[in-house]
């Protein structure tokens, strides 16, 4: 297993990815340039980086595995958005998915 890199991270919007975001090991951290800034009032970009960074952090420093740091994640993402908007938010991230498949 590759070690993830402890360095504060760089964030890029350059290029079309397969996913809607992520980080690489030497700390990158990108959003697909395919997701709106924001969307009917819900900023998409910066809750999408909230996700990884918070992802990224508790991994790094408290060791967690993936799916408990993509939970924790979740949590941080979805913070001070009603339900209406939460779906609303996930409804759109899905529809960007579907036209970006995994590679």
């Amino acid at each position: 297993m590759r070690r993830l890199d402890y360095r504060q991270p760089k964030l890029g919007f350059k290029y079309p990815k397969s996913r809607l975001a992520g980080y690489g090991r030497r700390g990158r951290i990108w959003v697909n340039p395919k997701v709106p800034k924001t969307y009917k009032g819900i900023s998409m970009r910066s809750r999408l980086l909230k996700h990884e960074k918070v992802e990224r952090k508790l991994r790094i420093e408290k060791g967690l595995s993936y799916p408990e740091a993509h939970k924790e994640a979740l949590k941080a993402e979805h913070s001070g958005l009603t339900k209406k908007q939460v779906r609303v938010y996930e409804g759109k991230l899905g529809s960007i998915a579907r036209h970006y498949p995994r590679r």
